[in-house]
């Protein structure tokens, strides 16, 4: 091989060398660049959330707080409504002696005190209603003496309870007492009047809360000539 052969060869595989140094460098510039990159993303996203991190949590804490907040009033509101309420229906039966459907609560009253004397001495004596006797408010005399006598029965009363109405009887010489007085069936109705008209407002005010923005379309369809 002559010399301009050699050096023809040399040079040939000097490029090529040139060439594979030159690949491999710039593979790893890209491999370089590349994970550079990424460690400014992730330093980045590190800077961002020790600065954003603490407002976020903040901003989380008062949302929570303030949910709980407008749960407390909400409940308190609630509770103030069923108070109201009944205090309405204390109202109503202190005054409902005046009420034309008097009569007919006094008597169902009466019916349901026997009926549960009766129940609990119908294994002691074979008279439908045994040694038993009446406890009444002196407003509702005429109108008891009347109804006892409607009804048949001879029972003693004395008049010295002081209530809205009703009546209290007792029975096995005052060992067995049944309290059927308008008092006495409210107390004992209230837990469930608590319940039900707690469940009553508050579903009168999701029904408010949904009718107020369907009625502020509507308002705004109506303004823009909409049907």
């Amino acid at each position: 091989m002559g010399l301009h052969a050699i050096l023809e060869a040399i040079r040939s595989a000097g490029t090529l060398k040139v060439g594979e140094i030159e690949s491999r460098a710039y593979a790893q510039a890209h491999e370089i660049l590349i994970n550079a990159q990424l460690e400014a993303e992730r330093l980045k996203e590190q800077a961002c959330e020790k600065i954003l991190g603490p407002a976020s949590h903040e901003r989380a804490r008062l949302i929570h707080r303030a949910r709980l907040e407008a749960m407390q009033i909400v409940g308190e509101a609630r509770k103030e409504m069923v108070d109201a309420a009944l205090e309405q229906v204390r109202g109503w039966l202190a005054n409902l002696r005046t009420d034309a459907c008097y009569p007919d609560v006094l008597r169902q009253l009466l019916l349901e005190a026997l009926a549960e004397l009766r129940d609990v001495e119908q294994e002691k004596t074979t008279q439908p209603y045994g040694e038993i006797c009446l406890e009444a408010d002196p407003n509702d005399q005429a109108m008891l003496e009347k109804l006892l006598q409607t009804l048949g029965l001879g029972l003693p009363v004395n008049y010295s309870l002081h209530c809205w109405g009703g009546v209290v009887a007792k029975g096995e010489k005052g060992r067995i007492v049944v309290i059927n007085t308008l008092e006495a069936r409210l107390e004992r109705a209230i837990p469930y009047l608590r319940i039900y008209l707690a469940a009553f407002f508050e579903n009168d005010q999701i029904a408010h809360d949904y009718e107020q923005p369907v009625e502020r379309l509507n308002m705004m369809r109506v303004s823009s000539g909409q049907r």
